[in-house]
């Protein structure tokens, strides 16, 4: 019997050495619970081992008076002191004599907890280390251990509209509430310093967090977007289990996971800016050289092509469409034959048009439109000082009500036709040395008002990227005569700053005044070569 209670003493004081180093390393956490839990236990209760491993509580204190009974733990007749060392500890009072010094609670741990609460520890030491390296743009992706979740950091750099859409969600807002907020005061401190389960939705959320940023600062390294995904034949999984074994892993994520057959695709990143504007100029000229004694005869000429195209257009994307263009066209040749000018006027053109459209269905808008159009420099006949046309001289202004149909497609066709049932027009002169009738206004006066309709069509198709059509034409009537026009403008870009133009402009006008001889159908051609640039 002495030799027995001199076992358990020796028992005792190796256990409470141990438990008092254990206690040291948890302080912190067993404050922490036993804080939560509120949870006292008399110093002479009685515990039950299995009761205690059932109890939601995980750690309890035990005095050395207190004494721990188990139907397995002793036994009378075999008492083994290693398995009972092992699992719990076990103080008889009637056999071990108090110590002189003060006691000491005892802190029973479960290897369980122990282990548990290891889990706990370095999670959040992962997860604070990992927190500070999110927002690190130079960090360097050998550091992090590559898995499946971090797929996104592994293709080419991507565009995924996910990162937007977290961005932009009110799907965790809550109105600003006190029994609100301490609901999810409690609950967060309820989920304190446990572990998240769905780790990989998590990391997706902080994934397109980073992308975002990217996307933000670093748009023009975003080349590819999401849609391209699509059509990829991504690995089996029998090729990712036996991955390991080939030796160039490199390779066998280009043949079959497809990224080399990614085309590239343009990111296009909306600011809050309605507004586009656009133009384009050009200088051109040509020149014809013919002897004196030419079998044919003829004469020398040298002519020069001037014009500007600026416009302005506002696209609120949802009802609302706005379009300004301004165009000037000036050309001179010179006139051998011409004995009284050394050169003449054969191209002259300024046209302001306007057009205010509201969203009626698909491509249809309801539309306001107007147009002005004139010329710069005065024109005289072939060796005559009798003026043909001058600033103003003449005008025209049309002033339309009806609908636009509009059609884009790939940037490479753009399509408007506007159709006007009512319409408005203003021919008017003011040089009083003209004569009124070659312009649709009556003799003796200066202006002529006119209602009927009109139809506008304009068309910009680029045919192949180094041609390029523009196209215009309009038919306006009241019903009792028709003004016509259609230009075609096709050109030929050589490279970013030289193109060849061919300009056709066909008219017709049966309001005008003419010889028995001639036709109220009107043409001139005219084909150049020079400087080109468009912004």
């Amino acid at each position: 019997m002495k030799t027995l209670t001199a076992l358990f003493l020796l028992a005792s004081l190796f256990i409470n050495s141990l438990f008092a180093s254990l206690k040291g390393n948890y302080d912190y956490e067993l404050d922490s619970l036993a804080l939560k839990s509120n949870i006292e236990i008399p110093v002479d209760s009685i515990i039950d081992i299995d009761s205690l491993l059932s109890d939601t509580t995980l750690f309890k204190e035990v005095s050395v008076d207190t004494l721990v009974h188990t139907d397995s733990l002793i036994n009378a007749d075999t008492l083994n002191i290693g398995k009972a060392l092992s699992d719990t500890v076990v103080v008889k009072k009637d056999t071990v004599s108090k110590p002189s010094v003060p006691k000491k609670p005892v802190v029973v741990i479960p290897q369980s907890v122990i282990e548990l609460n290891k889990i706990y520890s370095d999670y959040r030491k992962y997860s604070e280390w990992a927190q500070d390296r999110w927002d690190d743009i130079y960090l360097s992706l050998s550091d992090i251990q590559m898995k499946s979740d971090y797929y996104k950091f592994v293709v080419p750099l991507t565009y995924y509209s996910k990162a937007f859409e977290e961005a932009c969600t009110v799907e965790k807002w809550y109105p600003k509430d006190i029994l609100i907020e301490d609901s999810l005061r409690k609950a967060a401190a309820l989920e304190m310093g446990m572990p998240h389960m769905p780790v990989s939705s998590e990391l997706d959320r902080r994934i397109n967090r980073q992308l975002l940023d990217f996307y933000v600062n670093y748009p023009e390294l975003v080349l590819k977007n999401e849609t391209s995904l699509d059509s990829l034949d991504f690995l089996s999984y029998e090729d990712m289990t036996s991955a390991y074994k080939e030796d160039d892993i490199i390779s066998l994520i280009d043949n079959n996971a497809g990224f080399t057959q990614m085309a590239g695709s343009e990111l296009l990143v909306l600011k809050p800016n309605f507004w586009t504007y656009g133009g384009s100029g050009y200088l051109q000229f040509s020149q014809n050289y013919i002897s004196e004694n030419w079998y044919k005869g003829g004469e020398s000429t040298k002519s020069l092509l001037s014009g500007f195209t600026w416009q302005i257009k506002y696209d609120d994307k949802q009802k609302t469409q706005f379009e300004g263009k301004l165009e000037w066209k000036l050309g001179f040749i010179t006139a051998p034959s011409d004995t009284v000018h050394s050169y003449k006027a054969n191209n002259d053109l300024f046209r302001l048009t306007s057009k205010l459209g509201y969203k009626a269905i698909q491509n249809w808008y309801y539309t306001l439109s107007a147009e002005f159009q004139t010329q710069f420099f005065s024109n005289y006949a072939t060796n005559s000082d009798d003026l043909v046309s001058a600033l103003l001289s003449p005008a025209t202004l049309n002033v339309g009500l009806g609908m636009d149909y509009k059609f884009v497609k790939d940037g490479k066709v753009n399509l408007s036709v506007l159709l006007n049932p009512l319409n408005y027009t203003l021919y008017s002169i003011r040089d009083d040395r003209l004569d009124p009738t070659k312009f649709n206004i009556k003799e003796g006066h200066k202006r002529e008002n006119e209602i009927g309709s009109r139809i506008n069509a304009t068309l910009t198709w680029k045919i192949i990227p180094s041609l390029l059509w523009e196209s215009k034409f309009s038919y306006t009537t009241n019903y009792e005569k028709v003004f016509s026009e259609w230009e075609n403008t096709f050109t030929f870009v050589v490279n970013k700053y030289l193109s060849t133009k061919l300009f056709m402009h066909g008219r017709y006008d049966d309001g005008v005044s003419k010889d028995p001889d001639e036709s109220y159908f009107q043409f001139q051609e005219l084909f150049s070569f020079g400087l080109n640039y468009t912004w």
